[in-house]
C-alpha cells in the first residue's frame, strides 16, 4: 500500500466536514518513535455489512456529538477494491457546529513503519492499549489543540477511525485529546 493514499483519506473527511459547515451556513452561522512498536493484526476487521451505522457511532462518541443532528443515519458507505468504510456527520443548525467520523477497513493496512516514514506517527497510551497508534500530520499531537478538519487517525490493524470538526459553535471546544478518546471508543465498540 502506498502512503500516498493518506492525504486522500484525510481530505475525504475534511471535505465532508467543510461541506457540512457550508450546508449549515444556510440555516445558521454556522520524542522519536520506536521502530519496533505499532500494531499487529489483533483481530479480524468487521465485515462490510457489520460496520456501524451513524446512531451506533454517535453512541460510542457520546458527548462529542450529543445534541447534534445526524445528517443521515445511514451515513455514506464506500467500497473499493482497496478498502471499505462509512462516514457520518452531525451538525447543529443553532450554532453551525459540525463533527464528522470516518471508519475505514483497509485490505492493506497502514503500519507504524509507513507512518514513521511519512512523518505522521505518534504513540499514545490510549491507542497502544489496543495495539495501535495515531497518525497525524507532522506527528504533532497536542492534546489541547482544537479539533479541525484534519483530525487524528487512530489505526489498529486494518481498522482506522478518524474524527474531524469544523471549529464552529460547540465543535470549536473539541480537542485532539477528545478526538482520540472518541476514536478509541469507536474501536472498542466494534470489538
Amino acid at each position: 500500500m502506498s502512503v500516498f493514499r493518506i492525504p486522500g483519506r484525510l481530505g475525504l473527511l475534511a471535505v465532508a466536514v467543510c461541506a457540512l459547515a457550508a450546508c449549515g451556513q444556510e440555516d445558521a452561522e454556522v520524542p522519536q518513535p520506536s521502530t519496533t512498536s505499532g500494531p499487529q493484526l489483533v483481530s479480524a476487521p468487521p465485515p462490510r455489512d457489520a460496520l456501524p451505522d451513524c446512531p451506533r457511532l454517535a453512541s460510542a462518541l457520546g458527548d462529542m456529538v450529543a445534541g447534534l443532528d445526524a445528517v443521515d443515519d445511514a451515513g455514506t458507505r464506500q467500497d473499493t477494491p482497496e478498502s471499505y468504510g462509512i462516514s457520518c456527520a452531525w451538525r447543529s443548525q443553532a450554532d453551525g457546529a459540525a463533527v464528522g467520523a470516518i471508519v475505514i477497513v483497509d485490505n492493506e493496512p497502514l503500519t507504524a513503519n509507513d507512518m514513521q516514514r511519512a512523518g505522521m506517527y505518534v504513540e499514545d497510551p490510549r491507542v497502544s492499549a489496543l495495539s495501535g497508534f495515531v497518525a497525524i500530520p507532522d506527528a504533532l499531537l497536542d492534546g489541547n489543540a482544537p479539533l479541525g478538519p484534519v483530525g487524528p487517525q487512530v489505526i489498529v490493524g486494518p481498522l482506522t477511525v478518524t474524527l474531524a470538526g469544523n471549529g464552529r459553535g460547540r465543535a470549536a471546544e473539541l480537542t485532539l485529546d477528545q478526538a482520540v478518546d472518541g476514536a478509541v471508543a469507536v474501536h472498542r465498540s466494534m470489538r
